[in-house]
């Protein structure tokens, strides 16, 4: 990529987009595989404890997720100036954060697999043996955490350095390994929760050491193996503060954002077992689509921050603003052709996911909610990525903030007013509230060129 190039073309953003949708897109196919295994097994009910296992990963590697947006922020813009040593140490940081942070989960296994399933098993009707074995799926796949979680800051340093290709085919291959040991295990062994789990931790391990081969191939490339390491700078006391302080900002966001999606399904319960099943299934949609959108969002990420670090700040700015342009622009094509999937295709959609009944009728009711979701949503997603590409994190802190504390009295008001109706408007109104008060601090980061 010519970082001193004066345009940004079309064709250099799909570039980096269309592999970045693909690889956010493949994700949730890792629980559907797990489901279709366990279907076909001798122990389908096992695919209650998955289910159960699974939440305490999903929800933290989410919300840890905030090493892949901070190495993707900080390496786009050393990048961005040129300086080779200060992209190879933040990724070294980055990934000594999610090496730590999963050994740490690895050593705090028993306390933490204890205070969990203690919270899950509280008011469930789950019997004593999908518990015990939602637990051995646990006990299996936590020693995964510290590849898992150092694999995140490879992802945002490939995604930092242009090369979502090779994201694209980390995240495939995890998913192709999934595939076969998930037969293997659960279908031929019958080892049922325990080979999902088995499964999953070997494709993290082989997703880590292959992201590591592209990490090392990208260096290879970019001044050799051997060049550009400086020990003294990873440990550097400013750079390692501003680190850890882009890190607790995000995390923070990432926090609040993965509450407000658990609020939403739990306030769905409100309105009965029919329609908390029509709004989980609806929102497996609304995910997907964000996923999808996600591709130029991680465009902008990269684009943005190498505008962000290039020395020529007049060139840079007019780098930054065609980049955001430009992305905009992509990124509202997408939602709209969205908006016409599901219009076309919602009924066929809703008769694929449910059975004819409550369920079905609750879906077609509240799917005209889904079908505008990709309008709601592009713009707040999109200004993340400018926001993490220029690590702007305490604005997206505070935006979240601000958003959740609305959101949260607006979606009891609003239930209580119009339904499970104003349920959802209180959850599209939480995205527009996102977009807009980022959007009141975008500026900021134009003026940053010229200080």
């Amino acid at each position: 990529m010519n970082l001193t190039a004066d345009k940004i073309s079309y064709r250099e953003i799909l570039r980096l987009a269309w592999p970045a949708s693909v690889a956010a897109s493949v994700t949730p196919l890792l629980g559907a595989i797990d489901v279709w295994a366990l279907a076909q097994s001798a122990r389908p009910l096992d695919i209650a404890a998955v289910g159960l296992g699974s939440v305490i990963f999903s929800l933290a590697y989410w919300t840890f997720g905030f090493i892949r947006m901070s190495v993707a922020g900080l390496t786009a813009q050393a990048a961005g100036g040129e300086d080779e040593p200060e992209a190879r140490a933040s990724l070294v940081r980055g990934a000594m954060i999610g090496g730590a942070v999963g050994a740490a989960l690895v050593l705090l296994q028993i306390p933490v697999g204890y205070f969990s399933f203690e919270l899950l098993s509280t008011g469930s009707e789950a019997s004593a043996e999908t518990l015990a074995n939602g637990r051995t799926y646990f006990d299996i796949r936590i020693w995964g955490a510290p590849f898992a979680l150092a694999s995140y800051a490879a992802f945002g340093w490939l995604t930092a350095r242009g090369r979502t290709d090779y994201l694209m085919a980390v995240s495939v291959f995890m998913t192709a390994i999934n595939i076969v040991l998930d037969y293997w295990f659960v279908v031929g062994l019958g080892w049922g929760a325990a080979g999902v789990a088995a499964g999953t931790l070997i494709a993290e391990i082989a997703g880590f050491l292959v992201a590591v081969l592209f990490v090392l191939s990208v260096m290879k490339s970019h001044g050799g193996l051997a060049a550009h390491w400086c020990p003294e700078d990873f440990w550097h006391p400013a750079r390692v503060k501003r680190t850890l302080s882009i890190n607790f900002d995000i995390f923070i966001r990432t926090l609040l954002l993965a509450f407000c999606f658990a609020w939403f399904v739990q306030r769905s319960g409100a309105f009965g077992d029919a329609t908390l099943a029509a709004n989980q299934a609806l929102l497996q949609l609304f995910l997907f689509t964000g996923l999808a959108l996600d591709g130029t969002a991680i465009a902008a990420e990269t684009l943005v921050g190498q505008a962000m670090g290039a020395r020529d700040r007049v060139a840079a700015k007019a780098r930054y603003l065609m980049a955001v342009r430009k992305t905009f622009i992509l990124a509202s094509a997408a939602a709209v052709a969205f908006v016409l999937f599901y219009w076309i295709a919602g009924d066929a959609l809703i008769a694929l996911l449910t059975p004819e009944g409550p369920i079905r009728a609750d879906m077609n009711a509240y799917m005209p909610w889904v079908i505008v979701s990709p309008l709601i949503v592009v713009i707040g997603f999109q200004l993340d990525g400018i926001f993490i590409g220029a690590t702007r994190a305490t604005e997206m802190r505070d935006s979240m903030i601000i958003s959740a504390f609305i959101f949260l009295p607006a979606s009891l008001w609003f239930a209580g007013q119009w339904g499970n109706h104003g349920l959802w408007a209180a959850f599209s109104l939480y995205f527009l509230l996102r977009a807009a008060t980022l959007a009141i601090w975008l500026p900021r980061i134009g003026k940053a060129f010229s200080s």
